[in-house]
This record gives C-alpha cells, structure tokens and sequence, in this order.
C-alpha cells in the first residue's frame, strides 16, 4: 500500500522481469518516473507547451508496448 487508498500489486514474475500494477482512484494521478521527469522539463522549458509534450510522451510509451 501507498497511503490509504493506493496499492501496487505484482502481476507477473518471469525470466528476471516483474510487472506491477497500481490500483488507485481516478482522481490519483499515477505517473512512471520517466514520465514524470519529461513532465518537469518540458515545464521547464515552456510551460504552454508542456502538456503537449506529456502527451506525446504517454503515446510513444503506448505505442512502444504495442
């Protein structure tokens, strides 16, 4: 558990890998490190454009898995 009402869970253990999932409300924003850290600098750099670089970078993660 994370706080009160957020949990991560192991999904999966295979050939040196583990894959977790986080339960959590939909008004808890949950962001990958990596993430986060773009978010931070595109704010950085230009804060009108940092929501669209955010975005970007959650499709390109999407993509990628795919």
């Amino acid at each position: 558990m994370v706080g009160e009402n957020v949990e991560v869970r192991i999904l999966e253990v295979s050939r040196g890998q583990v894959k977790i999932g986080v339960v959590a409300p939909r008004e808890v924003s949950i962001y990958r490190s990596e993430i986060s850290r773009l978010n931070r600098r595109a704010a950085l750099e230009d804060p009108q454009r940092a929501e669209v670089k955010t975005a970007i970078a959650a499709l390109q993660k999407i993509l990628k898995k795919r």
